[in-house]
């Protein structure tokens, strides 16, 4: 593999982009033995996106539908493709090399680096565009 390759140290997390996150997140867990992980909505604050993540040892997917009737970015997602996946998220090792090395090679940067942080520290990410409409998170 290339030097990205080598930047990538594991896979991360799948977002899919449903009608309804409770409704597909339970459906996983009740026929695939997933458990209820994380969740963010309007009773965390979220006022756009609802989203329940859920997990099975080191499987990670997070279900996010949309609040709003209006968002227009979810809805045309959702009549073109239907439920699926969004976004592939991997965990890197230096996200500045990853991103720098895309760039250079003529990659779409949909969101250049940026931080999350709560009490439990902070993460870097960065949103890389794939093939068609779905997305690749570097973390």
């Amino acid at each position: 593999m290339g030097s990205i390759g080598k930047s990538i140290q594991a896979f991360d997390h799948i977002t899919l982009w449903v009608s309804n996150a409770l409704q597909a997140s339970a459906w996983f867990c009740v026929r695939f033995g997933f458990e209820p992980y994380a969740y963010r909505g309007l009773e965390t604050g979220s006022r756009d996106v609802v989203s329940h993540v859920i997990k099975q040892n080191k499987i990670f997917y997070v279900f996010q539908s949309p609040l709003l009737p209006d968002n227009q970015e979810f809805g045309q997602h959702i009549c073109r493709h239907g439920d699926g996946v969004k976004d592939i998220a991997f965990t890197v090792d230096n996200i500045e090399n990853v991103i720098a090395q895309a760039r250079a090679k003529g990659g779409k940067i949909v969101k250049d680096i940026w931080m999350e942080s709560d009490e439990y520290g902070s993460v870097k990410m960065a949103t890389i565009q794939t093939y068609g409409d779905t997305t690749h998170t570097l973390i």
